[in-house]
């Protein structure tokens, strides 16, 4: 069986999703400092010659493949793992190889391994979260609520397990008892950047500016390529009319992942007021997630009239009107663009024609 030691080297980067964030934010399930203590090259030739002398030892391929799991190197952890549990059906094998696929985006196949460790009776409150986190992206909030409970009574003070916990609040609605949860596992952890993260889109939904730019700030200071915490930051400079400063953070989140929708939106708004109407569109057909919003289409109608794409923007203004029929400045854009599209073209002059010989 593989020791508790061993087990401890468990690394899993999460991708979070859903409400409060966005693509390409990343998260960490242990603490590094905790675990990180020989050096990661050593540990891979230490094994690798010890695999060499036992090559029918499982648990030697589990634990290489946790050094490569740390060091991002998924598809030779992934090799190691599948040879472990080709040699040794431990349960904690399985938790290993659902960590890698969650971490490959490999999501649906991660569940089942996960679920296979739990129902043989291994215990880990890094497995709970693993389950809690992939409940979550599946919107089954109950299983989430459950293995999230599971988590912190094996492991109370872990400030992973009370974070995952307040996520599972957070995303059900109950957001006191999830900044509570989130200010209590920064008691255990103060520089823990995600649970920063959290609460700064928190405190921003609820205006809480001063708290929001603290936690946004703090977070940045611990983990500066957080696409997430940088667009916080830009919302945060929207607030304060740095509509300059602002278009920077966006840019600069997107640079990072741009896959970022919020960001893309909020830099179609920004763009449009500088009159750069090709870089609008761009940036909306990038943020489907908002295009049943009316901000949304005003921004592509307006920005589609501006290019002279009269008939589309007309079809845009007509779909504000079917949401919004008492829209005064979508019925008048309505109004102007059909007199533009149906108006006769005007004649030219017989006079005129005559003179010019014809």
């Amino acid at each position: 069986m593989m020791s508790r030691w061993a087990l401890s080297w468990i690394v899993a980067v999460l991708m979070l999703s859903g409400c409060g964030k966005e693509e390409g934010t990343r998260e960490q399930m242990v603490d590094l400092a905790t675990v990180a203590v020989e050096d990661p090259a050593k540990q891979l030739v230490s094994l690798s010659e010890a695999i060499e002398r036992s090559k029918r030892d499982g648990s030697l391929y589990a634990r290489r493949a946790m050094v490569l799991l740390r060091q991002d190197e998924l598809d030779k952890a992934l090799s190691d793992v599948n040879e472990a549990i080709r040699l040794s059906k431990e349960p904690a094998n399985f938790f290993v190889k659902a960590q890698v696929l969650y971490l490959m985006g490999r999501r649906e196949e991660a569940l089942p391994l996960a679920l296979q460790a739990e129902r043989n009776s291994f215990e880990s409150s890094s497995l709970y979260v693993l389950l809690t986190e992939l409940y979550l992206d599946r919107g089954e909030y109950t299983k989430a609520a459950r293995f999230a409970k599971q988590a912190l009574e094996l492991s109370p003070d872990d400030p992973h397990a009370v974070y995952y916990k307040g996520r599972v609040s957070e995303v059900t609605g109950d957001t006191t008892v999830a900044i509570r949860l989130y200010q209590q596992a920064l008691e255990f952890k103060p520089d823990f950047a995600e649970t920063h993260r959290s609460l700064a889109g928190l405190y921003l939904a609820q205006q809480d500016l001063a708290q929001a730019r603290k936690h946004t700030e703090h977070g940045l200071r611990l983990k500066p390529e957080d696409p997430q915490l940088w667009h916080y930051k830009g919302m945060l400079q929207m607030q304060s009319a740095r509509k300059d400063s602002a278009l920077v953070s966006f840019e600069k989140a997107l640079a990072i992942s741009d896959t970022m929708q919020a960001a893309h939106f909020q830099l179609a708004q920004l763009r449009q007021g500088l009159g750069e109407n090709e870089l609008v569109l761009q940036h909306l057909e990038k943020a489907p997630r908002y295009s049943k919003e009316l901000k949304y289409l005003s921004v592509r109608a307006s920005s589609l009239e501006r290019l002279g794409e009269n008939l589309a923007a007309l079809r845009t203004y007509e779909r504000m009107l079917a949401m919004e029929p008492k829209h005064t400045y979508a019925r008048q854009s309505v109004a102007r663009l059909r007199y533009r599209l149906e108006r006769p073209r005007p004649q030219l002059d017989s006079m005129a024609i005559r003179q010019r010989g014809f």
